[in-house]
């Protein structure tokens, strides 16, 4: 079996997932140190929004403010098709993260500051620009 059947067999069926096993192994290690990390910081908690993404969920994010509602404000530079994510790649490089207290899921943008610095610290890439100028707050990269 080789690395494509293995991609294959993990990611056939999955359109979006947070399953941190669909991650780079690298993950295994950075993600419990920056969720406590953040924890202990801000007393608040972190979670995996999105690890893998399936091509056809990537097509579907770049078409939120393009072809589909709300138009105007996009959300993704990456259209899963000519410009790949690193969501889309296997194991993924990238995961997405939210807030959370009490069970509820916090979007004030300014909880998601204190991620950079400890991003900074653990050697992750934090906050893709978009082309509209937009930070990516919530998303986090394993660097190349």
């Amino acid at each position: 079996m080789n690395s494509q059947d293995i991609e294959s067999e993990f990611t056939r069926g999955v359109y979006s997932s947070r399953d941190i096993r669909l991650a780079n192994p690298k993950w295994l290690l950075a993600w419990p140190q920056l969720k406590d990390a953040f924890g202990m910081e801000t007393g608040l908690n972190l979670e995996i929004s999105t690890t893998y993404r399936s091509p056809k969920a990537q097509n579907d994010l770049y078409q939120i403010g393009r072809s589909r509602p709300p138009f105007g404000k996009t959300v993704t530079d990456c259209d899963g098709k000519k410009l790949l994510s690193k969501h889309n790649l296997f194991p993924s490089k990238a995961i997405d993260v939210y807030v959370h207290s009490s069970g509820k899921a916090i979007w004030d943008e300014s909880l998601y500051l204190p991620i950079g610095p400890l991003a900074k610290r653990f050697g992750l890439v934090w906050g893709i620009k978009l082309r509209n100028g937009a930070i990516d707050l919530p998303h986090l990269e394993i660097p190349d």
